[in-house]
């Protein structure tokens, strides 16, 4: 088999082992989503509790993307995904046991932190083994993963609560990610960093980037949205509408697999707006207000579940753009790791916030208010998109000039 061909094949292999590792990562985060009303049913948790799961899973995942998306611009991948897989499944497994609140709370956010060690270091092994244009069109793939885990999320884990109980939503997970661990280790241990040191770019020098600096305010804002969807989802048709899990589980799956759509047709949306992700983040912000205005009257559940799968697509088009293609233009500072833990930190750093807000908002007045919020949070950010626009412009106008 000539070199080229195998290398392409190799590369396959290794883009599809680290698909189904970061898919299975969802469905090993889904689980509390997907058990709550059975956990809130039984009196194991309250509306509080999982608001506090929610907002601890996000806020140590958004300290874990920023401490390790600069570790993983030094260190082997494989180390830094084979770890966090390991990690998320025993804690989830010891979770299986329904241990005391405050017992649940340390094992849920070990797996935050250890789900926080795989997508910079997925993302980096991308950099590597492609070009920045390739890098940028292979990313928008990748990150179907998530759609895909929301979707194998929730089918998977409502299967395993009506069949074996609850208590497998976690142990059985917590298995697979196991398992992913070693086929990823097996797969990449050959892949090494290669971007010499001395055009390595320190955070601190990244935050003077105004780019950066600007662009952190929407990708905080959005990671509102974008994971108390996913967690909130379930319990909002079990409560609002009186909806058994059962039927309900047709409803949230509807709003993953739009999600779904939204990440495949990234690609697509990346040429129509002329390669800026921005544009692209602009209008999905815009997209995402006007859906979130249907959520705030008394529709049928159909209704609702259509106008979240909208909100839900955007924000999922929008994160791609901030964590996936966003910073790939450090490719050559071999600062993506770095940038990418950033985006993603702030990004839970504002779904750390929302979950804790949402859950005691919820517990008094209800979903409207969480709804209302993301109706604001989407023009807000749309806003700062317009100046970041404006100043991509100034600043392309100025190089022309010069050249």
């Amino acid at each position: 088999m000539p070199m080229m061909k195998k290398k392409r094949l190799n590369n396959k292999l290794i883009f599809f082992i680290c698909y189904l590792a970061y898919t299975s990562i969802y469905v090993a985060r889904l689980n509390i989503s997907m058990a709550s009303p059975s956990l809130k049913a039984d009196d194991i948790l309250n509306a509080a509790q999982i608001g506090i799961l929610g907002s601890v899973f996000s806020c140590i995942y958004a300290c874990g993307r920023f401490i390790n998306g600069k570790i993983s611009d030094s260190l082997p991948p494989w180390l830094m995904i084979c770890s966090g897989l390991a990690v998320a499944g025993i804690s989830n497994i010891f979770i299986g046991y329904l241990p005391p609140f405050i017992a649940i709370v340390m094992l849920w956010g070990a797996n935050a932190y250890a789900q926080s060690m795989l997508w910079s270091s997925i993302l980096r092994i991308v950099s590597l083994l492609y070009s920045e244009d390739k890098a940028r069109k292979i990313s928008s793939y990748m990150v179907t993963a998530v759609a895909v885990g929301n979707i194998a999320g929730i089918l998977f884990n409502n299967f395993i609560i009506a069949r074996f109980g609850v208590r497998f939503a976690f142990i059985i997970p917590g298995g697979i990610t196991l398992i992913m661990g070693a086929f990823v280790f097996f797969t990449t241990k050959n892949i090494k960093n290669n971007v010499s040191s001395k055009k390595h770019i320190s955070v601190h020098k990244l935050f003077q980037n105004n780019e950066l600096r600007l662009i952190i305010i929407p990708a905080m804002l959005h990671g509102a949205i974008k994971d108390n969807i996913s967690l909130w989802m379930a319990l909002f048709f079990a409560e609002r509408y009186h909806i058994q899990l059962n039927s309900s589980a047709n409803f949230v799956l509807f709003i993953p697999i739009i999600g779904f759509v939204g990440r495949t047709i990234y690609p697509l949306c990346y040429k129509v707006f002329g390669d800026n992700e921005h544009k692209v983040a602009f209008f999905s912000f815009l997209l995402c207000a006007v859906a979130a205005v249907m959520c705030l009257f008394d529709v049928p559940p159909i209704i609702a579940a259509v106008s979240l799968s909208i909100i839900y697509a955007a924000v999922s088009i929008v994160n791609t753009s901030f964590v996936s293609i966003f910073p790939l233009s450090f490719q050559s500072s071999g600062n993506v790791a770095s940038v990418s833990g950033l985006m993603d930190f702030f990004t839970y750093f504002g779904a750390g916030i929302g979950s804790f807000v949402y859950g005691f908002i919820i517990e008094k007045y209800g979903y409207t208010p969480m709804f209302f919020s993301w109706m604001a949070i989407s023009l807000v950010s749309a806003g700062i998109m317009i100046v970041l626009l404006k100043k991509k412009r100034y600043v392309a106008y100025e190089k022309e000039q010069n050249n």
